[in-house]
């Protein structure tokens, strides 16, 4: 599985909390319960899968799953307790010993195992527990992730595991190995892994931004999993091929297109083209999109719902528009544009500002913009462009990148 950045998650829980339609207030923590997700996996498919499970905070994993065991419609989870604490018999009737002497209940808690009893695994806010059907010791299980180092060079995706082996001695040492013979659904078209772990993309239009993803393979012997599947809801972000991760702008990008406020600029050359001024239209799109408007609803002009919508809500006026669909945007321009959005939808900190005087280039920002500029900058949304000493820089025309930045610091409250 694909790891992210800290500061990314962290921004993309922030805007799960907040609700994706609109930005508002954030409610108060409740001290005394969390919210965990849980997946079971069988056999041949997932059997059950809630992603946001509230339970008194302090509780364990056999606590969770006996409370998921009491909801209805939902597996039946024996759970008996043994010399070294609790464990997981059977859940709807497929049973510890099924299928092998060594197969049985496992589970993981965000994507490491405990080694320990589920009456011993305290959960903490956020937590992913998946319970899962395995001869670990047997025909073995292994956990993939996904590498698309390759994947423009080469239309190639490989998919690896970390895999643990034990010598005679039961010393236990980790291997790197592919993940050979697994069934793949990447973006609708199935594959098989061959021998390398490698499956070769026989269509790259429209390969980058988020693509659901598969993976299963099952003993040929025995029929019990030796792959473990990823979630039935499994994205992964493909990286645009002129916006590399090691870029300054790769994670913003990333956030910005996988919170669904920007797409993709070329779809059959995969590029986002990040260094292009943002234009006047595209940038109201972007921002209905952010206060959960449709404005990606077919119509003609492509702009249209998004140019009715900020005229509308007063976001700009016909003015602003005058100037052509390629016109450009000036930093003052978005952060004006975004404050307002912003201000309408409610957001929860609008009341913080800056002394922006101290600003080199205070004299150049518009009188109209300064309220905006000074909630900006206290707001982690403008850094400056000079390490020295603040700068504004309020008439330079904003890229893709840059709007992308600074809806990332705003979010990740960087």
């Amino acid at each position: 599985m694909k790891k992210i950045s800290k500061t990314l998650a962290l921004a993309l829980a922030v805007l799960m909390l907040m609700g994706m339609t609109a930005i508002h207030t954030l409610a108060e923590e409740n001290r005394d319960t969390i919210t965990v997700s849980v997946r079971i996996e069988g056999i041949k498919e997932p059997m059950y899968y809630n992603k946001t499970i509230e339970i008194e905070a302090g509780a364990t994993v056999e606590n969770l799953l006996a409370l998921v065991n009491g909801m209805d419609s939902t597996p039946d989870i024996v759970i008996i307790g043994g010399e070294w604490g609790a464990y997981v018999s059977s859940i709807n009737d497929l049973t510890e010993g099924d299928y092998g002497t060594m197969s049985g209940w496992l589970y993981y808690v965000n994507g490491v195992d405990p080694v320990k009893s589920i009456s011993f695994c305290e959960l903490q806010d956020g937590d992913a527990v998946v319970c899962f059907f395995s001869d670990k010791f047997g025909v073995g299980i292994q956990f993939p992730f996904i590498d698309l180092s390759r994947v423009y060079s080469e239309s190639v995706i490989s998919f690896l595991s970390e895999d643990t082996v034990y010598d005679d001695e039961w010393n236990e040492t980790i291997v790197l190995n592919p993940v050979a013979g697994a069934s793949v659904l990447f973006n609708g078209i199935k594959y098989t892994t061959d021998e390398n772990g490698e499956i070769k993309i026989t269509n790259k239009t429209g390969l980058a931004g988020l693509q659901s993803v598969l993976i299963e393979r099952n003993d040929d012997e025995s029929g019990v999993p030796t792959v473990l599947r990823f979630a039935p809801d499994f994205e992964i972000y493909v990286p645009f091929a002129d916006t590399p991760e090691n870029a300054w702008f790769g994670i913003p990008v990333e956030f910005c297109v996988s919170t669904g406020f920007f797409r993709g600029a070329d779809n059959v050359q995969n590029l986002f083209l990040p260094k292009n001024n943002m234009t006047r239209y595209q940038l109201v799109t972007v921002l209905g999109r952010i206060a959960g408007v449709d404005v990606d609803a077919p119509s003609d002009p492509w702009y249209a719902a998004a140019r009715d919508w900020a005229l509308d809500s007063g976001i700009v006026n016909e003015t602003w528009f005058e100037a052509g669909a390629d016109a450009s945007v000036t930093r003052e321009m978005f952060i004006q544009l975004f404050y307002h959005t912003a201000w309408l939808a409610g957001s929860y900190d609008m009341d913080v500002k800056a002394d922006i005087t101290i600003a080199t280039d205070y004299d150049a920002i518009n009188a109209d913009y300064s309220e905006a500029v000074s909630w900006a900058v206290a707001s982690g949304i403008i850094h400056g462009m000079d390490s020295g000493a603040l700068t504004i820089n309020p008439k330079e025309e904003i890229t893709r990148a840059q709007v992308c930045q600074m809806l990332f610091n705003y979010y990740s409250g960087q």
